[in-house]
């Protein structure tokens, strides 16, 4: 028989080998741990969002609620409304109210309407909210409806002549013979 000769690697080697492995496996370990930390946020996200969208298609009917309570003075109207805009709120629902006066911010508010600025107002102001709008967090699931004021605009146009005669065009003026 004869004998395989088998080199045996020497303990320089077999030390660089371990160190090696060593780091390899601390840098798995902490892709796994950033992973795992990803994930998380990930799920987090989702379920924000999963709840904000519910939230939101929630908020016309919370329109509809609020309107009837407002109208009605009976206590079971006041209540349910009472009780299912706390229910909201505990989610994350903020109303985006802005004050008569405010700036106008148009991540938060939707100008529905511009209206010509009186002397004792300021240009990109909050004239009338028209309807309230909603947020959870960062998530902005219906801004607020508002009438801004601005400037009126001075329209300097000359007046329409009535014929060609009296307009400044002189080929107009030739054409009709004078």
């Amino acid at each position: 028989m004869s004998k395989v000769k088998t080199s045996t690697p020497s303990v320089s080697e077999l030390q660089h080998q371990v160190k090696a492995l060593d780091q390899n496996w601390k840098r798995a370990l902490a892709d796994y741990h950033n992973l795992k930390r990803r994930i998380e946020h990930d799920k987090s996200e989702f379920v924000k969002l999963a709840n904000a969208n519910l939230i939101a298609r929630l908020i016309p009917s919370l329109d509809v609620i609020e309107l009837a309570a407002a109208h009605n003075e009976d206590i079971g109207v006041q209540m349910a409304a009472r009780q299912f805009h706390e229910a909201l709120n505990q989610e994350g629902l903020q109303v985006i109210s802005p004050g008569l006066g405010d700036a106008f911010d148009s991540s938060l508010h939707e100008c529905i309407e511009t209206l010509d600025l009186p002397g004792d107002k300021q240009q990109n102001t909050i004239a009338e909210v028209s309807l309230k709008g909603y947020r959870i967090g960062d998530y902005i699931l219906r801004p607020a409806k508002v009438k801004v004021f601005r400037v009126p605009e001075n329209i300097h146009s000359e007046p329409v002549a009535s014929d060609a005669t009296q307009s400044r065009d002189p080929q107009l003026i030739n054409q009709t013979g004078s």
